[in-house]
């Protein structure tokens, strides 16, 4: 983080020194390198945003920024370790508002980024592993959405969890743990669990690109958190075949003796489960600097 920061304060510096001597050059005056070039200090003014242009800008209303702020606990200042001081809700707007420019210098945005993400991951590292206590209060409502999608489908299916090969540039060194020889790219996983809400509930990763999804789901430790808890018997999260049929987890049926209803259950448990590729789509679609390809 501290290099990433670092990185960004020199390409101020290289683009303040090219703007003196492009003045040195244009006015033949000479220019001391220490002499800093006054540039008015515009700052976005989050509060007088319409909620439209709110949207654009960070996927969320000035209201729904203002309750974020407030539910997230973020310090009032932020003071990052840079010594960058901020309001909360601008600290959160730069966050997701990501790298781009709204305003700010090119490091204050790296700072304040990376001060919101490492706040979450600290307070709320509990909830984006799993959210259990939402799930426990939904379970019988989750299973109930998910059987009316499917009649005759599978009982007490409450949630599907599946596997995402994020792509990345080709790395100068580990090229052989990144690279995902069934996507033939470099890549992080991640492993997800969406309930019927859309709500990804669940998020472990990511892990190197050559892993298999049941080394994932090993290393979560999701299936011992389930099992460990009574509120989950006879509660099932549905997956692809590679998850298997255990107390917690259930797949489609397989095999070449897979009969007519069976074939029916499958393709009615495969449309319901789309639910896990559009929660992808949307984070990537709404938040497009998480596509780490495409910005490498």
């Amino acid at each position: 983080m501290w290099a990433l920061g670092r990185c960004c304060a020199v390409e101020d510096e290289e683009v303040e020194l090219f703007l003196l001597l492009e003045l040195e050059r244009l006015t033949g005056t000479p220019f001391s390198y220490r002499d800093r070039i006054l540039v008015p200090d515009f700052r976005l003014n989050v509060l007088a945003m319409t909620d439209s242009e709110s949207k654009d800008q960070f996927r969320f209303t000035t209201s729904e920024l203002q309750l974020l702020v407030r539910h997230l606990k973020l310090p009032v200042p932020v003071i990052t370790t840079e010594g960058v001081r901020l309001t909360a809700l601008d600290a959160l707007a730069d966050c997701l508002r990501r790298m781009t420019n709204v305003g700010r210098a090119p490091s204050t945005l790296c700072h304040a980024f990376y001060f919101v993400v490492e706040h979450i991951e600290e307070n709320f590292s509990d909830l984006l592993y799993f959210d259990d206590d939402r799930i426990v209060r939904n379970l019988d409502r989750y299973c109930h959405a998910i059987a009316s999608k499917n009649p005759g489908g599978v009982d007490g299916v409450w949630g599907f969890i599946d596997g995402t090969v994020r792509p990345v540039c080709r790395p100068s060194k580990g090229q052989e743990a990144l690279y995902n020889g069934h996507k033939r790219v470099h890549a992080f996983k991640f492993q997800t669990v969406v309930d019927p809400d859309g709500i990804i509930c669940h998020l472990f990763g990511p892990v190197d690109g050559r892993r298999h999804d049941i080394y994932m789901l090993r290393e979560s430790g999701l299936p011992h958190v389930l099992e460990g808890n009574t509120d989950f018997l006879g509660k099932l999260i549905y997956g692809d075949p590679a998850y298997g049929c255990t107390n917690v987890f259930c797949c489609p049926f397989k095999g070449c003796r897979v009969n007519t209803p069976q074939q029916e259950v499958n393709r009615g448990m495969s449309a319901v489960r789309v639910s896990v590729k559009w929660s992808y789509g949307q984070i990537t679609r709404n938040f497009a600097y998480l596509d780490f390809k495409r910005h490498q």
